[in-house]
């Protein structure tokens, strides 16, 4: 026994000290990876809670680290490129264009039908820029237009063609939605704010591609 324990006594030494280099390795590489930059490698990267890691872009929106093509969605709007991560462009209400869907006059779910409700309703879409590329207009071009002419942009008239051929959709989206409202849930504020909120979301999860910013009520008479 007393052979033993000088032989254990090294072979605990032992372990101590290797377990002392390796909670000062594990220090050193957590130290390097939460406080040296990003843009170094390290073995993975920190995100916290609720918060997508990010690189400033160039073109105004979005890099989404970890990322490719098709994988990244938004409401707003987007951009994606062949290969690699997608650029996502955020819009907000007022920097898009809007769509006036017209009057809607339609009898409210209340027991007897005898209440009403009448509310002109207007979308807001992105920019022409998130629907189709840019055309380069040649100065030849704007020439030939006469030098104080403005050249119309060719998306405009391919732009109303895409509403045109999606309000049918759009008009059945607002009709259902309207006529499954009571009077009480609908003529207080919250209840207006909650109805716009549930038009945006079912437009979206219906017609995606258009991408609807926020929705206006420019008229809402409850009878």
């Amino acid at each position: 026994m007393k052979k033993l324990m000088p032989i254990l006594k090294t072979v605990g030494m032992v372990l101590q000290n290797i377990m002392l280099v390796t909670v000062f390795a594990m220090n050193g590489l957590m130290g390097y990876i939460m406080f040296a930059p990003d843009d170094m490698p390290k073995p993975f990267y920190l995100s916290y809670a609720g918060q997508i890691p990010t690189v400033p872009s160039t073109l105004g929106g979005e890099l989404t680290v970890g990322e490719t093509e098709g994988e990244a969605s938004t409401s707003a709007g987007h951009g994606t490129t062949e290969e690699g991560p997608t650029i996502i462009k955020i819009y907000e209400p007022g920097q898009g264009q809007m769509v006036d869907t017209g009057t809607k006059v339609v009898n409210l779910a209340d027991p007897g039908g005898r209440r009403f409700l009448k509310a002109t309703i207007t979308i807001e879409v992105p920019p022409l820029d998130f629907f189709f590329e840019a055309e380069e207009v040649t100065e030849e071009a704007a020439a030939a237009e006469g030098e104080a002419a403005v050249v119309e942009d060719p998306r405009i008239a391919e732009f109303e063609t895409l509403i045109t051929n999606k309000m049918p959709i759009i008009n059945d989206i607002l009709n259902t939605l309207l006529t499954s409202k009571t009077f009480d849930q609908i003529y207080t504020v919250e209840g207006k704010e909650a109805l716009r909120e549930e038009i945006k979301k079912e437009i979206n999860a219906r017609l995606p591609e258009l991408g609807v910013i926020a929705v206006y009520f420019t008229e809402f008479v409850v009878q």
